[in-house]
């Protein structure tokens, strides 16, 4: 399908595309989550604040024992009571409504969750290979967000990179008989009649939606699905041509489509591995 391959590396690449910044608030949030895995709760006998989980009694002849007992998490909002309790303590009393009723409720324990700060004892025990402390956690959070921010920026590379290839690689004509198309373009109705059936309608019906035209005519939908088929097989044959380069080859499982669709996976992955290490991410304190 490939005549002359365009050599992607050679794409010029903004530089705003290869720069990008991990901020201290997001490096605190990752240490943070971190130490909360291993929160506790315990009874206090501290005033109530937000967050805290408030055990009430009051009396009612219906329940065992004549008391029926509620919670509350201070701080929620699903309760009332909740904006009374802040600064009372255990022993305490309070009016609340239940069941449409004002009562006179009495708090009967108050616990808390505790939060410690992260130590290298607990970064051990996350059990992050070659991370025993707490500096070690630090910069493998910062490596963890970098890489996402790589991937951000990635959608931009790829866009240009893609933009590139399609314009710059010589192809043989891909025709409607090409084996390529056929899969490609007989999956994608599959899907459009199941979606169809499910609705209640017809093919032509859902076809704007499926290539994304909803206020397009119905011959310019099927062109448009005729050129996603082309350019989806174009794509896979880059993405062949590259394995191939490479060494690699996946094997063909019986599924047309999906074996193309295993090329374009490998031809991002390809693209990402030469542009990532490029891209050039900075702490924002």
């Amino acid at each position: 399908m490939i005549k002359k391959l365009y050599d992607f590396r050679q794409t010029a690449i903004a530089p705003a595309l290869l720069q990008a910044e991990v901020t201290g608030e997001e490096l605190a949030e990752q240490m943070k989550q971190a130490a909360a895995r291993f929160t506790t709760i315990s009874q206090v006998e501290l005033p109530i604040e937000n967050g805290d989980v408030v055990a009430l009694e009051f009396a009612d002849e219906k329940q065992p024992g004549g008391v029926r007992r509620v919670y509350a998490n201070v701080g929620k909002g699903l309760t009332d009571v909740e904006e009374s309790l802040p600064g009372l303590r255990t022993g305490d009393g309070v009016q609340m409504v239940y069941a449409g009723k004002t009562v006179e409720a009495k708090i009967v324990f108050v616990k808390r969750l505790w939060v410690p700060e992260l130590d290298d004892g607990y970064v051990q025990q996350l059990g992050i290979e070659n991370v025993t402390t707490v500096a070690d956690f630090e910069q493998h959070s910062f490596q963890q967000l970098a890489l996402r921010q790589r991937k951000r920026k990635f959608q931009g590379i790829m866009g240009l990179v893609s933009k590139a290839m399609m314009a710059n690689t010589e192809f043989a004509p891909v025709e409607e008989d090409n084996a390529w198309y056929v899969a490609l373009h007989g999956s994608m109705v599959a899907r459009g009649q199941a979606y169809a059936d499910r609705e209640g309608k017809t093919f032509e019906q859902v076809l704007p939606l499926l290539v994304r035209m909803p206020d397009k005519g119905l011959e310019e939908c099927r062109q448009a699905l005729k050129q996603m088929c082309i350019d989806r097989a174009k794509e896979g044959a880059l993405g062949q041509a590259y394995a191939q380069e490479n060494g690699v080859e996946f094997a063909d499982e019986g599924d047309t489509a999906a074996l193309i669709g295993k090329y374009v996976d490998y031809l991002n992955e390809v693209v990402f591995n030469h542009f990532a290490p490029q891209i050039e991410v900075t702490l924002k304190k």
